[in-house]
């Protein structure tokens, strides 16, 4: 019996698929769909048939029939942040070999283009979220996420009643800071992100636990929040420079926030590590490669994505059945350079 061939000047069907390969259009079905008890022999013939003729599966059509369109959102403030970027590209790779793909939505800690991405999610029938540190005071947000019934993992951040993938700033802040004052530094400033992001306020706990087991008090003008951008750090380094007890080290975020420190230390006529000492949260291409190169918390960014993605294709798969929600820890790494010394006596 002639097998019915494809018309060549139409999109292949899944029917053209059946027929080519000899099995019903079920069968076809069931494997697209990745459902059990199919026979390696039975996917891998229908699957050449698929490779050879390019059939691609109607993806709004499929979801709608299996509740599954294979998707994954992926929501980050700050696509252009190094770190950030190297855990998205290892959280995609993770997801593609498992037949995944990843859209992505850059929110720039707005509330109305995250709560927008979470409509999205919905109207695609994404399978799974993962959401990267954020401002969780954003209500409209929090609502949104609360009323979206999908797996969802947070990585650097709380999500209610999902687990999460965290680096240990807490721990990281703690040793830095520790490290600065037991070269004798007692005015150190903080400039992290914005206080509301779970990073941030966990450095600020390290870094008065240091602080507070050192007997010293916690002076808060040093501790500064950047809310918007590089050029608050540029201005506020030059005020605390200019002020009457100005630091003897800077902790900064090692991204654009490094790049402003650094133009306000040369604005006004200061070097590092003899006049102040630096260090930077990120290993970047900057810290590197500065002259001299800048003492560095840095931690396994690849590794934060891996974990994440693969959690998130955990619960994707086994649905309610899986309650763990403790946070997964990953360690920090303090990198010694050039960067930091005792403090120059006045």
């Amino acid at each position: 019996m002639a097998r019915t061939q494809p018309t060549p000047s139409l999109r292949p069907t899944i029917r053209d698929v059946a027929a080519q390969a000899g099995v019903s259009v079920s069968s076809v079905s069931r494997v697209l769909n990745r459902e059990p008890h199919t026979s390696p022999e039975l996917h891998a013939r229908i699957m050449r048939v698929v490779d050879r003729l390019g059939f691609e599966p109607h993806s709004a059509a499929q979801a709608l029939r299996s509740r599954a369109s294979n998707t994954i959102g992926c929501m980050v403030s700050d696509i252009s942040n190094p770190l950030y970027s190297e855990m998205v590209n290892a959280a995609e790779e993770e997801l593609q070999r498992a037949g995944y793909v990843l859209m992505l939505g850059a929110t720039r800690h707005a509330e109305e283009r995250e709560t927008a991405f979470i409509s999205a999610v919905r109207r695609r029938r994404m399978d799974g979220l993962l959401l990267f540190a954020g401002d969780n005071t954003h209500k409209d947000f929090t609502s949104a996420l609360a009323t979206l019934d999908l797996p969802c993992v947070g990585i650097d951040r709380e999500v209610p009643g999902a687990p999460s993938v965290r680096a240990d700033h807490r721990g990281g802040g703690f040793e830095v800071t520790r490290y600065l004052i037991g070269l004798g530094h007692r005015r150190i400033a903080l400039l992290t992100g914005p206080a509301a992001v779970l990073p941030s306020t966990e450095r600020v706990a390290g870094y008065r636990q240091a602080h507070i087991e050192s007997g010293l008090d916690v002076d808060l003008d040093l501790v500064r929040p950047q809310v918007h951008g590089s050029g608050i750090a540029f201005s506020d380094v030059c005020q605390l420079l200019h002020g009457p007890a100005p630091p003897t080290a800077v902790i900064t975020l090692g991204t654009h926030m490094l790049a402003s420190v650094m133009d306000a230390f040369a604005s006004n006529g200061i070097r590092y590590p003899s006049d102040i000492s630096l260090v930077c949260i990120g290993d970047t291409d900057l810290a590197r490669h500065a002259t001299p190169a800048i003492s560095t918390l840095t931690w396994d960014l690849s590794e934060i994505g891996r974990i994440a993605a693969k959690t998130l294709l955990e619960r994707v798969r086994d649905g309610d059945q899986a309650q763990d929600t403790r946070p997964i820890y990953l360690p920090t790494r303090f990198i010694l350079r050039h960067s930091c010394a005792e403090p120059r006596a006045k």
